[in-house]
């Protein structure tokens, strides 16, 4: 059904511009120079190297910790991010687009659970911040997978992470989004860097290529592991339009986005344009909740400047805010 109704093409994203994540968890407004690019590295890679079987659920923590508030202040902190959501109805995160347009796809059923509201016409959208309880088996595969990024990538001195924000239309809605960029190649390609077992790479990369084809990525670059935790040969490239006509087809990538356009349209309607949380829930059937919590949603600097004056004066104040507290302490 709705791989006869849309086309994945009609989401086709501008770049906004780019932030990172210091070591220190601040946030530092940057360009494309802080992209980290690859490095050069002799084989084989053995990712077992430093592990001490607490890193997994370190990491868990790290990846849950709600990074909206930080596309925020990016949009919010200068005049070229302030003025490019004025006709913008849903922000947010890469993450939470590639889970709900996956849902029908996804055979395991995985659930999900997100944090939304409206407020002023625009709706926003966060992850839920929450504790993984993970085997020592999933907490090694995790580590494996950032030691490989360290092998591989090179990222600007005092950074841990970065993003771009993009601005696209998903069906009705247009949407600015944060995304992390793993690597930039030295040909300019954005790059999805992962690791893999040999025998799971097909049945991986369709989600891996629907994760990047909304973060606008081009590459997608995979170490390909044994049970062992050792990388033997050359990583293995696919482009994002070879992994389109050899692993995913064009109807998967019509219906997912127009899934996704569905259910972004039937949320902004849901809402009432308030000041107030709404759980966004998936578990696992055939229906998806949305359910109030009654508690205030936006940070308390946003809600404090969103209604400022002008828009100079705004930027100004957003400018000199620091955001280094957790989003459930407001």
């Amino acid at each position: 059904e709705y791989s006869r109704l849309q086309d994945y093409k009609s989401y086709n994203p501008s770049e906004l511009g780019t932030f990172s994540i210091s070591d220190g968890g601040d946030f530092i407004n940057c360009n494309k120079a802080k992209i980290p690019t690859l490095l050069d590295f002799q084989l084989p890679l053995n990712l077992n190297e430093g592990y001490n079987g607490t890193e997994g659920n370190d990491k868990a923590r790290e990846t849950n910790f709600p990074q909206w508030e930080k596309g925020l202040k990016w949009i919010y902190g200068s005049k070229e991010g302030y003025g490019s959501v004025s006709d913008v109805d849903i922000i947010t995160q890469r993450g939470i687009l590639k889970d709900i347009g996956y849902t029908s796809h996804n055979r395991y059923k995985n659930p999900w659970k997100f944090e939304a509201c409206k407020y002023k016409g625009k709706v926003y959208i966060h992850k839920v911040e929450q504790e993984e309880e993970w085997d020592e088996w999933c907490i090694r595969n995790s580590y494996w997978g950032r030691k490989f990024e360290e092998f591989t990538i090179q990222q600007e001195e005092g950074t841990k992470a970065t993003y771009k924000m993009l601005k696209g239309q998903i069906g009705k809605r247009n949407v600015v989004l944060s995304a992390e960029v793993d690597a930039i190649s030295t040909n300019g390609e954005h790059m999805e860097i992962k690791t893999c077992f040999g025998n799971k790479l097909q049945a991986k990369i369709p989600l891996a290529w629907w994760q990047s084809y909304l973060g606008k990525v081009d590459l997608l670059y995979y170490g390909i592991k044994t049970k062992e935790g050792m990388v033997h040969n050359k990583p293995t490239q696919i482009s994002m339009t070879d992994a389109l006509n050899r692993y995913v087809t064009k109807n998967t990538a019509n219906a997912m986005i127009g899934f996704l356009g569905d259910v972004l349209e039937w949320l902004y309607a849901a809402l009432p344009d308030k000041d107030e949380t709404w759980i966004l829930e998936y578990t696992g059937g055939r229906q998806i909740w949305l359910k109030c919590t009654g508690e205030k949603f936006l940070p308390s600097w946003y809600s404090q400047f969103i209604g400022a004056g002008k828009e100079d004066e705004l930027v100004k104040q957003v400018e000199a805010l620091t955001l280094g507290h957790p989003v459930n302490q407001l």
